[in-house]
């Protein structure tokens, strides 16, 4: 591959000598002449060299200025050589300090030490280059390591505090029922029961929920979509949200008929079962949750919404983030992990797509993603037919 020069000089005799340096060095080259400086940076900012030969002193431009330029990513972060006609030891002193590989007397550039210093410039090029793709990739690992350490704290965060009330409270109304059993005394015992069922039930559904979201991080999970009915799913899900719904007097509505989407059946029916949840947990009494869903260009939008008590934006914005993981109570008293909406973001990112939400204090929740469609039977033979 030829090496490609770019040569900013303004006298055309230097030009020609140049040429004919560079026709005698058995070099490979494309040169690219410009006779001033703006249009040297122009093309440089246009095109990518291996190597810029830049004469010192240029009539339109301030030579350092233009230097700095070109070396910064505005002038395609490019590798400088000067030339000059001048032999002041200084002048090379300041202009390599500024950044340039090197300084060649254009008397004193005979074919040879003018290839040697375009070859030294190239591979210079190309180590920088390396080292940007390298820090890059350093960073990108950085930032996952940090992000695996984030969430190393918050299964201790969530193992240290979350996971052992329930089972303080546990242990604690367990030692309340051995003694109300003792002392045969059954009000206490029947609703001390029911305070370790809730206990348990909380721990369980924790437990859950933080097996699940540690399995996908660590990428434990295969996921292979298929074509699923969201209709039946939404159904399902509302089917078994409507004993907590009644108990509060919400109405659970679907409108989801007739719509196939390409996804994970079991994680998207996770994905609306948590969000159905969240739902009913922050709707008021009399208000509706419902799942709907609708075209949308080449996929299907899904929406979850409900009446509820709704988020401030500050609130919204920190929702799927790990560093902000909070739990509040429902409007009944319900108590969650804090983990659910990570985990829907995840289970909705796995099958290709992302969960996103909008609130307004007192005017409900709705949370969308999007899936792609499912091609239909009858349309899908009737392209393979063609």
């Amino acid at each position: 591959m030829p090496t490609r020069i770019l040569l900013i000089d303004d006298d055309q005799v230097d030009r020609a000598a140049v040429r004919r340096a560079l026709a005698k060095s058995g070099l490979t080259h494309e040169l690219t002449e410009a006779p001033d400086g703006t249009t040297g940076l122009r093309l440089a900012q246009g095109h990518a060299f291996d190597c810029v030969l830049l004469d010192y002193r240029l009539p339109d431009v301030d030579t350092f200025e233009l230097l700095a330029t070109l070396l910064s990513p505005a002038g395609g972060s490019q590798a400088v050589l000067m030339l000059t006609g001048e032999d002041d030891p200084d002048v090379a002193f300041k202009l390599m300090r500024a950044g340039a590989l090197d300084y060649l007397s254009k008397v004193e550039a005979t074919p040879s030490s003018l290839a040697r210093a375009i070859r030294y410039a190239k591979a210079r090029r190309e180590f920088l280059a390396e080292l940007s793709t390298a820090r890059r990739e350093a960073e990108a690992k950085s930032q996952e390591l940090d992000t695996l350490n984030q969430q190393k704290s918050l299964l201790f965060s969530i193992i240290a505090h979350d996971l052992r009330n329930p089972f303080q409270a546990l242990l604690g109304l367990s030692n309340v029922l051995s003694q109300a059993v003792a002392e045969r005394d059954h009000a206490t015992v029947e609703r001390r029961a029911k305070g370790i069922q809730e206990a348990a039930s909380r721990a369980y559904g924790l437990m859950e929920s933080l097996f699940a979201w540690a399995s996908l991080q660590m990428d434990t999970v295969t996921v292979t979509l298929a074509d699923v009915d969201l209709g039946e799913v939404a159904d399902e899900v509302l089917k078994g949200a409507s004993e907590n719904a009644a108990g509060k007097g919400l109405t659970l509505k679907a409108d989801c008929a007739g719509l196939r989407v390409r996804a994970h059946r079991d994680m998207l029916a996770a994905v609306l079962r948590n969000l159905v949840s969240n739902a009913v947990k922050f709707t008021l009494p009399g208000g509706t949750v419902a799942i709907a869903g609708r075209r949308h260009g080449e996929g299907v939008e899904v929406s979850i919404s409900d009446t509820g008590v709704g988020m401030a934006a500050d609130k919204v914005a920190d929702l799927f983030r790990l560093d902000r993981r909070t739990t509040t109570n429902g409007t009944a008293g319900e108590r969650g992990s804090g983990l659910g909406l990570l985990l829907c973001r995840d289970l909705v990112e796995r099958q290709g797509g992302n969960l996103g939400a909008e609130s307004h204090p007192g005017q409900g929740t709705t949370f969308r993603f999007t899936l792609p469609e499912a091609v239909a039977k009858d349309r899908h033979l009737a392209l393979v037919m063609s």
